[in-house]
């Protein structure tokens, strides 16, 4: 088996840039964080666990050499064989159970960075499953113990923005990564397509006893179907598995496996399950022609090849009219909540960047469901819209709904595209009694007992002024008679707990024909008050069906990946489930100067909160 060892290495690095951390009062030196390093860098949920035999990720404050004692790496990162237990005078202890004499963990990399700390370690295969603690100690000096928990088996991904989400590090057979640029087919009926997950925490070493001095013996645990311990899922398929196991590197391993049938899209889910325990969703590129990807959704990358081939760079913009609507009950009393928002993400995009991207439209390819891990409140930000280059339309843009004035869409004060709350509420105003009235939705007795939920028809049009870096433009999307007539038809499964453990159903009808249904799961391991904190972990699923279907199941992998919010006290429901429709991304005619491509879509949603179970 090859080994993408050097791609993995780089990946591990900084998974947790702008990632500051604080201590308990009067400690200088603590761990904040210990997780799997390919699945949950930033917001691991609770009793998240490590594999024996696996990378994971420790965070913290005041441990490990200074990152700028190292050159350019060399230094804080180990040169095997073999392993290392100590770099820089830095080094991991695990104990399990709590108090069981201390195995030294393999360190692959370890530096301050001043705001916060960062080892990346192997566990040791000899480390048995169950609860435990874990150390770091720095140049004589050792952190209070964290808890931790090991386990036979839980796989995760490596991705490429090293936050564990978003485009995974998937390769074809000639271990070239699968990007918008550079796709699989889907297999057919008489041609098998095979593709290539890389990560980690497939269990302990083949040989246990040289694990620490010698590359491992690449050894199949799924020789046979009947033994495998793994399952691969794309797209809601269960797909074939030929190889899973070490990859020829110490704690990486690899899963060679067959693309199924049907499956395309820039955006094609892709989640490791072991056992009862599903990985970080990532995704992969599919297109039965390539070699670049296109989406139901209105989004091909074909258009952007030749500029990203010349220049390595493409310049775009995607403008997003997002509603979401939720009925509440606070203290036992029924509260309506609106959101109506106005987005525009305007900026150069570097080929690289493009495959690190989540998508122009926020969601996955069509007949996919994706699952983002969040902190405080959804959703969770891109990794990638902090690293472009962001482009001057105006100071401002403006959006002009079917009736009334335009609002104006004003540029974010950082500098970062534009956005406005043009309707309804945010969090903050709704507790306050604040807000202002729907723009996307009826706002006839907005805030009585007589309004009732309808989504406008008509034309909505996007016009930007023109700045120093694009012209202007007028974008219109329409929202169609049949698009408004959309009606959620089983909306009261959400009135009673909804069980993790089956799949779940969705139907409806009306819809554009031409359009897309999303169906939003949200689960919080908020238990009690009002706010969540900074640090309280969630996720965010998000669906897309052809709303043609009138039907779409949430696959049971899919509802397991989400924490159970029963038994919650909290205020602000920790769990929610949305429906709505949405359109198709479409273009202008003629696009402004300073861009490459221009998109608009919406997405309409509403619901409950609901207690999953």
């Amino acid at each position: 088996m090859k080994t993408l060892f050097a791609i993995v290495l780089t990946l591990g690095l900084l998974a947790a840039s702008a990632f500051a951390q604080t201590c308990p009062t009067g400690q200088t030196q603590c761990i904040t964080q210990v997780s799997n390093a390919a699945s949950e860098a930033l917001t691991p949920l609770p009793n998240a666990s490590i594999a024996q035999g696996s990378y994971f990720s420790i965070y913290g404050v005041g441990f490990g050499p200074a990152f700028s004692t190292c050159g350019a790496n060399n230094g804080c990162l180990w040169s095997p064989y073999p392993l290392p237990t100590a770099i820089l005078q830095t080094s991991v202890n695990v104990s399990v159970p709590a108090g069981a004499t201390p195995i030294p963990a393999y360190v692959e990399f370890a530096a301050n960075f001043g705001s916060y700390s960062q080892i990346n370690a192997i566990m040791p295969s000899t480390v048995p499953p169950g609860t435990g603690t874990v150390t770091v100690t720095t140049a004589g000096t050792t952190t209070a113990t964290f808890p931790i928990t090991v386990v036979a088996m839980s796989f995760g991904t490596f991705s490429i923005n090293q936050a564990g989400t978003g485009p995974g590090i998937i390769t074809d057979t000639n271990y070239a990564v699968l990007t918008p640029f550079h796709t699989i087919p889907p297999s057919t009926s008489s041609t098998a397509s095979y593709a290539i997950i890389w990560g980690t925490g497939l269990g302990v070493a083949p040989d246990i006893a040289t694990e620490g001095t010698a590359a491992p013996t690449p050894t199949n645990l799924c020789a046979t179907a009947s033994s495998c311990p793994v399952t691969v899922w794309v797209a809601g398929q269960k797909a074939n598995i030929y190889y899973a196991g070490r990859s020829g590197y110490t704690a990486e391993d690899q899963i060679v496996f067959e693309v199924p049938q049907g499956v395309q899209g820039c955006y094609v889910q892709v989640a490791v399950q072991t056992g009862s325990v599903v990985g970080n969703f990532t995704s992969m590129t599919v297109d039965p022609t390539g070699p670049t990807c296109s989406d139901a959704d209105g989004i091909n990358y074909a258009s952007l090849a030749a500029v990203t081939l010349s220049k390595g760079k493409a310049s775009v913009g995607a403008i997003s009219l997002l509603s979401n609507f939720l009925n509440l009950s606070v203290l036992g009393t029924p509260l309506q909540w609106d959101n109506d928002t106005v987005s525009g993400e305007i900026a150069t995009f570097s080929t690289f960047q493009l495959g690190t991207f989540q998508g122009f439209t926020l969601a996955p390819s069509v007949n996919n469901c994706s699952v983002s891990p969040f902190l405080q409140y959804p959703p969770p930000k891109d990794p990638v819209l902090s690293e472009i280059a962001y482009l001057d339309a105006g100071a401002s843009l403006s959006i002009q709904g079917p009736s009334g004035s335009p609002v104006s869409v004003p540029k974010n004060t950082n500098g970062k595209g534009y956005s406005a709350l043009v309707g309804g509420s945010t969090i903050a105003q709704l507790i306050s009694g604040n807000g202002i009235d729907p723009f996307f939705l009826n706002a006839t007795g907005w805030g009585t007992s007589s309004w009732t939920y309808a989504i406008l028809p008509g034309t909505f049009t996007m016009t930007g002024p023109g700045g120093a870096d694009v012209g202007a433009f007028s974008l219109p999307v329409n929202v169609s008679s049949t698009a408004a007539s959309f009606k959620w038809t089983n909306e009261s499964i959400a009135s009673n707990p909804i069980s993790r453990s089956t799949p779940l159903t969705i139907t409806w009808s009306g819809g554009d024909p031409n359009g897309f249904v999303d169906i939003t799961l949200i689960s919080s391991t908020l238990q009690s008050g009002t706010t969540p904190a900074p640090t309280t972990p969630g996720i965010l699923v998000e669906c897309i069906a052809p709303s043609s279907a009138q039907t779409f199941t949430v696959p049971l992998y899919v509802m397991q990946s989400m924490p159970s919010t029963a038994g919650s006290t909290a205020l602000v429901p920790p769990g929610e489930l949305l429906v709505g429709p949405a359109s198709a991304a479409s273009s202008p005619t003629t696009l402004p100067t300073g861009l490459d491509a221009l998109y608009i879509f919406y997405h309409y949603i509403g619901g409950s909160e609901v207690t999953w179970e």
